[in-house]
């Protein structure tokens, strides 16, 4: 079940049916002068696998693969080189998962919206802090977790499902943004569905927006003191739930909170790798009959 060579083949024949259209016949998204020892579709492989069965530390992987699994990688390149390629191919690795979104599209007429915090800084270095600053607008920002009911610095990881677990799409903000900002930079929703939000999405405009713009309803409850209160849906609630179950996945299976990125390019990475990397577990169910939403069952076949 935890065997590196055995899933990363499924993980890379799959990214090869994604890719089809879009690499060249030694599975590269580019022509290289030289060609290197593992391709990008190898990179992009290996960067979801090693997230899906919770490896986090590149190093640690690199010493698995060269003690281990050192027959069977024969063509293993550098940490360092492949950290950099990773990077490179982020946004390679980030449209796994949207192609993956689209794939699972037909299977439900509903989507869910919330945010998670992603915390890079302990507060106590609140002021002394120096990773992330390289450039003001990616810099992290400190924002309050009204679930945790404490403060954080860091970034806010949006993400956009359906009711049954599949990703739609992801987004990374600073934690100082709110979270209505989020749907108000969407430049693609699948068209006549319902998008569920809490409370923190109530905005009449935005509701007017994503009808107009992509036929989509935004469904949110109403707080007790407007004028047009009504109830929220009972069904509508529980639906909601799921996107709590995709977090906790998210935190304690793909380790979400625990990076060691010093930069806002890495940490984007590596969290769309670990997003890709879900995905590609759903996929997995999905073709083998499963449910969706058990991940951690998808490499037990």
């Amino acid at each position: 079940m935890h065997n590196i060579r055995t899933n990363f083949r499924k993980f890379y024949s799959i990214c090869k049916e994604l890719f089809e259209k879009e690499v060249n016949s030694r599975h590269n998204f580019q022509c290289y002068p030289v060609a290197p020892k593992m391709n990008d579709l190898q990179i992009v492989s290996l960067s979801c696998c090693m997230e899906a069965l919770g490896i986090d530390s590149e190093n640690l992987l690199w010493s698995k693969l060269k003690t281990d699994y050192a027959d069977q990688f024969t063509n293993l390149i550098d940490r360092s080189r492949f950290n950099r390629r990773r990077k490179r191919l982020a946004e390679k690795v980030e449209r796994v998962q949207h192609h993956i979104g689209r794939r699972l599209d037909h299977l439900s007429s509903t989507m869910i919206v919330d945010s998670v915090p992603v915390p890079v800084i302990k507060m106590v270095r609140e002021r002394t802090f120096k990773s992330f600053k390289h450039d003001f607008d990616t810099a992290p920002a400190k924002g309050y977790s009204a679930v945790n009911r404490s403060w954080f610095i860091g970034y806010k990881l949006h993400v956009i499902i359906y009711d049954n677990g599949a990703i739609q799409q992801a987004g990374i903000t600073k934690a100082n943004v709110h979270d209505i900002n989020f749907l108000k930079q969407l430049d693609r929703l699948p068209a006549k569905k319902s998008l569920l939000g809490d409370r923190a999405y109530i905005s009449q405009t935005v509701q007017m927006d994503l009808f107009d713009n992509y036929q989509v309803r935004l469904k949110v409850p109403l707080r007790h003191n407007q004028h047009d209160y009504r109830k929220y849906p009972r069904k509508n609630r529980s639906k909601r739930q799921m996107v709590e179950t995709v977090f906790s996945q998210l935190c304690d299976h793909l380790n979400l909170r625990r990076n060691y990125a010093r930069s806002f390019d890495g940490l984007a990475t590596r969290l769309a790798s670990k997003l890709s990397a879900t995905s590609l577990l759903q996929y997995i169910n999905f073709k083998n009959g499963l449910k969706i939403s058990k991940i951690k069952h998808a490499l037990a076949f």
